[in-house]
């Protein structure tokens, strides 16, 4: 086996070594952004979500709206996520 097969090798090595990086990274996300549902998954502490809601005033109207405070909220959510840290408090 010479140089150049090392040199391949390496760097096939490196770049398993960042898709494997890369796809546990894409999971954390996904499961950050997922929606989750308000009846089985509630917030368990205050903070800001992403809520879906539903009113109902002579036909059905869903909106989506953000959510600042503890749970349970006084609306019909069957639906949120959780909005990640912003900038300067602790995003980047």
């Amino acid at each position: 086996m010479g140089d150049r097969d090392v040199d391949w090798l390496d760097q096939l090595c490196e770049a398993d070594e960042k898709i494997a990086e890369l796809e546990s990274e894409n999971a954390k996300l996904r499961e950050q952004l997922r929606w989750r549902d308000a009846y089985g998954e509630s917030p368990t502490e205050e903070g800001i979500y992403l809520v879906i809601n539903n009113d109902f005033d002579g036909c059905t109207s869903i909106h989506a709206t953000y959510w600042k405070g503890k749970w349970p909220i006084g609306f019909t959510v069957p639906y949120w996520r959780p909005i990640g840290p912003l900038p300067g408090e602790g995003g980047e």
